[in-house]
Parts: C-alpha cells; sequence; structure tokens
C-alpha cells in the first residue's frame, strides 16, 4: 500500500510539471506519456520479481522515447522509481552485469537531454526541465529506500522465523531432555528399592529363619525334658519371631513391586525380539499399567518364551503379544500367523506343531517339550490357567492369571 501511494505521488507531481504550462499541440504526447508511465508501474506491481530483466528493458525503452518526446521527461519521476523497484537478475558473467545495471540507471540520459536544451522545449515552462530533473532523482531514491527497506524486513521476518523455530527446538530438546531425567531418577529409585528388598531377605530373612529354627528346637527340648515353663518361653519367642518374619516379607515384597516398572520389563521382553531376524517384528498391545512382581515375572518370561518358539520354529514374520487387564484377572496372548517351518517331531523341544498337520488332542500333548511345560509350571503356580496350540493358521499362547489371590496382601499370597 505504501508503495501505491508513492507511486500516486509521483504521477500527481508528472502531472503538474505537464500541465504547468499546456499546449494543445503537445498535448496528446503528454497522455501518451501519462498512461504508458502508469502502464508500466501496473506490470511492475503485477509481474515483478518474475520479469525483473525485462521490466528493466521496458523502463529502458520509455526512457529512449522520452528522448524522442521531451513530453514524457514529465512522468520520468515515476519510471526512475519503478526501475529501482524493479529486481534485477544478474547473471554470474561481468558484462551482463554492467549491462543490467546501466539499464537500470538509462533513466538519466533523457533528464541529461532536457537540461542541454536549455528550456527549450515545447510545452515546458524554462524551469521544469531543472524541477523534473530533482523530482526524478528524489523518486528514484525514494524507490531504492523503498527495496531497501523490503529487503529489511523479510530479513526481520526470517530471522525471527528462524528464531521461532530454533525455540521449538529448544523447547522439544529440553522437554526431551526432563523425560530423560525424570526416567534415570525413576530407574535408579526402583532399582535402588530392588536392591534394599534384595538385601533384606538374604540377610535379615536368612538370620530370622535361623532363630525360628532355634527357637523351635528350643521348644522340642524343653518338651523333652519336662520342663514347661522353658517351653512356653521358647513357644513365645517363635511366636515373636514369626510375627517379625512376616512382617519382614511384606516389606520386602511391597519394595519388590514399587520397584518393578511392569510396562518397562514388558516392553524390554518383546523388544528383545523385534529384528532378531531378517524381516521379523512384535508388535505389542499392552492394556496393563501395573502388576505385582511375581505377575510381571511371570507374564515377561512367558512371553520370551512363546517368541522364542515362534522364531525358531515359525516362518511368521510378524508376532502380536497383546495383554489386557479385566476386573478378575490379567489376560496374555502371544500368536503369530505361521506357518510351521515344519522341523518334525523333534522340534527343539519347545512343542511346536504345524497347524495344518495337528490331530488329536493326544498327538498335541505327545508333542510338547519343555518350552510348553516350563510356561504351564509358571502360570499355575500363580493359580492360573494356560492354553498353547494352533490358531487361525499359526500358534497362540494364552495365559490367564487370576487376581483373587493378588486381593489380599501380596505377602500373603506368595506365602
Amino acid at each position: 500500500m505504501r508503495a501505491i501511494g508513492e507511486q500516486a505521488l509521483l504521477i500527481a507531481a508528472g502531472l503538474t510539471l505537464a500541465l504547468a504550462n499546456p499546449s494543445a499541440a503537445t498535448m496528446p504526447l503528454t497522455v501518451a506519456g501519462f498512461l504508458v508511465s502508469v502502464a508500466y508501474a501496473g506490470l511492475v506491481e503485477g509481474l515483478a520479481p518474475e520479469h525483473g530483466r525485462w521490466l528493466g528493458y521496458a523502463g529502458a525503452g520509455y526512457a529512449v522515447a522520452a528522448v524522442l518526446f521531451p513530453q514524457w521527461c514529465a512522468f520520468l519521476p515515476l519510471i526512475a522509481y519503478d526501475c529501482a523497484r524493479s529486481p534485477a537478475f544478474f547473471d554470474a558473467r561481468r558484462w551482463r552485469r554492467i549491462i543490467d545495471r546501466g539499464i537500470g540507471l538509462i533513466w538519466l540520459v533523457p533528464l541529461v537531454v532536457l537540461l542541454m536544451r536549455d528550456g527549450a522545449v515545447d510545452g515546458f515552462a524554462p524551469s521544469v526541465p531543472v524541477i523534473v530533473t530533482a523530482v526524478t532523482l528524489l523518486g528514484n531514491g525514494l524507490g531504492s529506500a523503498r527495496v531497501e527497506a523490503h529487503t529489511l524486513r523479510r530479513t526481520l521476518q526470517r530471522t525471527q522465523d528462524r528464531a521461532r523455530h530454533d525455540s521449538r527446538i529448544m523447547r522439544i530438546r529440553l522437554s526431551d531432555i526432563d523425560e530423560e531425567r525424570a526416567r534415570a531418577v525413576r530407574m535408579a529409585t526402583l532399582g535402588e528399592r530392588t536392591r534394599i528388598a534384595r538385601e533384606i531377605h538374604d540377610n535379615v530373612g536368612h538370620l530370622l529363619t535361623r532363630a525360628i529354627m532355634q527357637a523351635q528346637a528350643g521348644k522340642a527340648i524343653a518338651d523333652a525334658t519336662g520342663a514347661p515353663h522353658a517351653s512356653q518361653g521358647y513357644a513365645a519367642l517363635g511366636d515373636t519371631l514369626n510375627d517379625a518374619m512376616t512382617m519382614i516379607r511384606r516389606s520386602v515384597h511391597d519394595l519388590e513391586d514399587d520397584g518393578t516398572d511392569f510396562t518397562a520389563q514388558i516392553a524390554d521382553a518383546v523388544h528383545s525380539f523385534s529384528g532378531v531376524s531378517s524381516g521379523f517384528s512384535v508388535r505389542l498391545l499392552n492394556g496393563i499399567g501395573a502388576a505385582p512382581a511375581p505377575v510381571a515375572r511371570c507374564l515377561a518370561t512367558v512371553i520370551r518364551e512363546s517368541l522364542s518358539n515362534v522364531v525358531r520354529h515359525s516362518k511368521a514374520k510378524q508376532a502380536t503379544v497383546t495383554l489386557r487387564d479385566f476386573p478378575a484377572f490379567w489376560q496374555l496372548v502371544v500368536q503369530d500367523e505361521g506357518p510351521s517351518r515344519h522341523d518334525g517331531p523333534a522340534d527343539g523341544g519347545t512343542g511346536r506343531i504345524d497347524s495344518s498337520t495337528a490331530g488329536t488332542d493326544d498327538d498335541i500333548e505327545g508333542l510338547r517339550g519343555m518350552g510348553l511345560s516350563d510356561i504351564e509350571t509358571r502360570v499355575r503356580a500363580l493359580g492360573g490357567t494356560s492354553l498353547c496350540g494352533p490358531y487361525q493358521g499359526g500358534w497362540r499362547v494364552f495365559v490367564s492369571l487370576p487376581k483373587t489371590r493378588w486381593s489380599q496382601h501380596p505377602s500373603d499370597a506368595m506365602r
């Protein structure tokens, strides 16, 4: 908008100079010069910067015409203004750069010719050539200032955009650093809790167990020798030690549960098999946020055993591990799309068979190996059930662990 306002002022100045001493004979040339200059200004506004060089040539053409038609010099301020604003696409060759810069200043030629005529121009007052020269130089300077202001504004915008971009990147990095620091602190805290629980279990627990056995032995000896008072004392001591053992066991299991990051433990079990063979990937769908430490260890072990079975005895390119948290139980499903590698009955001890060759339940039971037996043993130890077998062309391991025994205190459930 500022450029249009400046152009309007220069057009008004040109009309004022052209009509300062009007002549009927030169009026057509004056009108033609006015129309051509306005058309050129419109081209500069509409076509720049894609056609900067050709606009420069057009401005040079107007300057040449102004030499032939001095009345056109009244509108040279507008031409000089637009020539200064026309973008120049300078060539790498030196001679071409010189030509382009010369074309941008060719409007000086008609001014020199106008001044050399010493006011002998039909339709111009004697002082008009000097005023035209001054206004033209002012218009060119104004156009150069407009270009410089535009360049500085664009540079400022780019600098601000770059600063905002750098600020966003810095905030993202700081957020990542904060998350990593929080994760490291949490892992260190969990590790320390696990270490404390292990030391209590290994040291204090063994000492209390020995003291309980000594109290029971003393009570047995007192009963055998007929010392009822001593027997009662040993019995009371044994009860106290048993209560202490129960409290320590609860504390150890509480620390162990707090020191177990269920999500990280499951993710580690899954991701350890991602990419273990060419083109093989594992997809994890974890709907369990937290679980007791024994449950977490059991599920992680079952996942590792199941994925190991898939890698060794299946041609599947993908396996899916799904964990669901129901109100009464936790559920784990590990499934691959198959097919089996047809390794035969001696299948590495995992019990993996192909669904296309599966017969009766007795056939499947006869092919059970150490891998499936280990899964079943671990699941049964927590009161759960497991089902392993062919499913939809592949193989599925289905595990369900009840929450009933964990509704009590975890240490009581493990006794």
